[in-house]
């Protein structure tokens, strides 16, 4: 992580260093047909594809459009789809805001418990298997000793009486002194 980006961002300066995107200079036109005014710079530096007052005239389009839905029964959120009885909102809407809503709480939980464990002093680390990934869940099974174990060893076999050692036409000559 970058401390002196982070810093930035915390105090809502730009870092230092930092080098803005170029403007043209030239820009391009608005992209409606009727338009000739060049496009909107956006607040990040990026260009728009048309220019702010066309920008404010289809966004008041698109509220005039949807206040229209919603006066005929139409979700308060998405306009589209039709309220449930006795609701604002729609179905859809519905699932999505309560899944919103859980995943925040989720959210606010986990911050919860992260400040209170940063809050707790610091003690010393006592290791653990889990420290090295070792579970009750991934663990080998212990080995049980078998029967096998605790019976005693066979008598091993004299080597004499092991005929395979030996091939059958060897008559030991090498071993003999001419």
């Amino acid at each position: 992580m970058d401390i002196a980006l982070t810093i930035a961002q915390w105090s809502g300066r730009l870092p230092p260093g930092f080098v803005p995107p170029s403007v043209p200079r030239t820009l391009p036109t608005c992209c409606h047909k009727r338009c000739k005014r060049p496009v909107w710079i956006k607040p990040d530096g990026t260009l728009a594809k048309a220019c702010r007052p066309c920008l404010d005239r289809r966004a008041a389009s698109c509220r005039r459009r949807r206040r229209h839905f919603v006066e005929l029964g139409g979700c308060r959120r998405c306009a589209y789809r039709k309220r449930l009885e006795g609701d604002y909102l729609c179905q859809s809407c519905r699932e999505h805001r309560d899944a919103a809503r859980e995943q925040r709480r989720r959210d606010n939980e986990d911050a919860a418990v992260i400040d209170e464990f940063a809050a707790r002093p610091d003690r010393v680390h006592n290791a653990s298997n889990l420290d090295r990934g070792v579970s009750p869940w991934n663990a080998r099974k212990r080995p049980e000793p078998s029967a096998a174990y605790w019976s005693p060893l066979p008598d091993p076999e004299p080597k004499s009486s092991q005929e395979w050692r030996r091939a059958v036409s060897d008559t030991g000559w090498r071993y003999s002194r001419c």
